[in-house]
């Protein structure tokens, strides 16, 4: 009974700590600092900490973009990498690959005309 009721607890600080506004954590920032609420200096504190929110918040979303877009190009590369360039059927239209995926067609001069419409 004592681990639920202490992670109860733990629960309930976590839920309560999660309800402090970023207004608040700049006030009490600002405040150690030394300024007083109210003062010009105390108020382009505030200013200042919005600010450097929004810029953090601006460099997070565009290294997450910027990591998307590398993924994707990463992902078509090797999808251009994986294409087999290899005739899929020889030129009286039997198939070059066995029924296991091996190769099987033309390895000669002629390989590069093998087109089943000729």
């Amino acid at each position: 009974m004592k681990i639920i009721g202490f992670g109860m607890v733990a629960s309930l600080s976590l839920l309560l700590a999660a309800c402090v506004s970023d207004q608040e954590i700049d006030q009490d920032k600002c405040s150690s600092f030394g300024f007083r609420p109210g003062t010009d200096a105390f108020s382009n504190c505030m200013m200042n900490q919005n600010t450097q929110r929004a810029d953090d918040e601006r460099r997070f979303l565009d290294r997450m973009q910027a990591d998307e877009q590398r993924d994707r190009d990463r992902k078509n590369a090797q999808r251009d990498r994986d294409i087999d360039t290899r005739p899929q059927f020889d030129k009286d239209g039997n198939p070059n690959f066995d029924t296991e995926g091996n190769y099987q067609g033309c390895h000669g001069v002629g390989c590069l005309v093998d087109n089943p419409d000729t």
